[in-house]
């Protein structure tokens, strides 16, 4: 893969990162996305241009305002490189083509999903529809109907009986009914058993630590963008060593 796409594709992926780390800022607390300008939580003063370039200017800043010296919310930050190097990946790993563009956006929406379900214990319709949308396009495109349909169907039904007992959140089943329509029968299933295996243990160690009772809630989209991401990327070769061990 050619290191100037890669580049291109990394700043690109940086400014969808800020964008998202201001979505999973204001939203929960109500704010507006698209209006009021950026400014310093501590002293209100609007950021400059240079001040909003993605990741570099918290670089150049050393995490803090350049005038009232207070600590910038590393969050943004992180949010800004991750989403440039998830999508990145996926650029290098499939190239710049169909595959590897739709793959770079899913892993934009995954972060986003997995931020906003921590911080709300909620999953957007909006996000779980591009993820559809994208898989429809996926599906009508390499012709995958079957795959794509019992995908679609195989997580998301069992997580719908377990929603009806309150076990499981219903946003949690309309991911997994898009991520089964994106990824088809295979890599789905793969997906939640990453998912189920993370979140499990996950759960385990935070109610241990925390001393939380085990009745309380515990947000797993997060697990399932994990187990997602993974299996999108990293599928075909796991399930091709799961089945040269048996």
């Amino acid at each position: 893969m050619n290191s100037l796409i890669c580049a291109a594709a990394f700043m690109v992926f940086a400014c969808i990162g800020s964008f998202i780390g201001v979505c999973t800022e204001r939203i929960p607390r109500g704010e507006q996305i698209f209006k009021g300008r950026s400014h310093c939580d501590n002293c209100q003063r609007l950021l400059k241009p240079w001040e909003m370039v993605p990741i570099l200017s918290f670089l150049a800043l050393r995490g803090k305002c350049s005038v009232c010296k207070s600590k910038i919310p590393v969050t943004g930050f992180i949010t800004e490189t991750a989403v440039a190097v998830l999508g990145t990946v996926c650029i290098w790993l499939y190239g710049f083509n169909f595959r590897g563009i739709v793959y770079g956006v899913v892993a934009c929406v995954l972060t986003e999903i997995f931020l906003m379900d921590l911080k709300t214990m909620e999953i957007s319709d909006i996000a779980n529809l591009i993820i559809a949308v994208l898989g429809i396009i996926m599906m009508i495109k390499n012709k995958t109907y079957i795959s794509s349909l019992t995908g679609g169907l195989c997580v998301s039904i069992p997580f719908l009986v377990m929603a009806a007992f309150r076990a499981m959140g219903y946003g949690d089943v309309k991911f997994m009914a898009a991520v089964g329509i994106l990824l088809g029968l295979k890599k789905t299933l793969l997906a939640a058993f990453i998912g189920i295996v993370i979140g499990s243990l996950s759960a385990i160690i935070i109610r241990i630590k925390e001393k939380k009772e085990w009745k309380s809630e515990i947000p797993f989209g997060p697990y399932l963008c994990l187990g997602t991401y993974i299996s999108m990327l990293f599928g075909d070769k796991l399930i091709s060593f799961y089945i040269s061990l048996i």
